[in-house]
C-alpha cells in the first residue's frame, strides 16, 4: 500500500468519526448543576448513592424526576406593627373584662357602659382589618 493511499484512508476514517459524533444522542447532557451541602447532607447523599449502586448524577436525575419537595414558607412580618396591635388587643380585652365584672356584680348596663362596649367592638373590627391587610401584603 502506498503512503498516499494510507493518508487518504486515515483522513476518511477521521471524517467518519467526526460525522458519527454529530449524530443525536438522547442521553447527552449539556448542562451542569452545582449544589452546596453541609457535612450531614453529604454523608447521607453518599450513603444513598452507594446503597443504590448508581452514580451521583443518576441519583440526582432520578430525584429530580420523582421526588416530592416539601416547601417551607417562612413568613415575613413587621414585628413593631404586630407588637402595637397586640398591645391594643390587650387594652380592649381589659376594658371588656371590666365591663363583664361590672355586669356580673349585678350592676345595670348604663349608657356610658354601652358606649364603651361599642367602642371596644369597633376597635376590634379595626384591628381585624389591619391584621387582614398585613396578612394580604405578605
Amino acid at each position: 500500500m502506498s503512503p498516499s493511499l494510507r493518508c487518504k484512508t486515515a483522513d476518511r476514517e477521521g471524517e467518519d468519526r467526526l460525522k458519527r459524533r454529530k449524530k443525536y444522542d438522547p442521553e447527552r447532557r449539556e448542562y451542569y448543576i452545582k449544589a452546596r451541602v453541609n457535612e450531614e447532607e453529604l454523608r447521607e447523599f453518599q450513603a444513598q448513592v452507594e446503597k443504590l449502586g448508581i452514580t451521583q448524577s443518576d441519583y440526582i436525575r432520578q430525584a429530580v424526576m420523582t421526588a416530592k419537595v416539601n416547601v417551607i414558607v417562612h413568613p415575613v412580618y413587621d414585628s413593631d406593627a404586630l407588637d402595637k396591635i397586640a398591645a391594643e388587643y390587650s387594652k380592649i380585652g381589659s376594658n371588656i373584662n371590666q365591663i363583664a365584672k361590672h355586669l356580673n356584680e349585678g350592676n345595670p348596663m348604663t349608657a356610658r357602659l354601652q358606649k364603651t362596649l361599642n367602642h371596644c367592638i369597633a376597635d376590634l373590627s379595626s384591628l381585624k382589618a389591619q391584621i387582614e391587610k398585613m396578612a394580604g401584603d405578605m
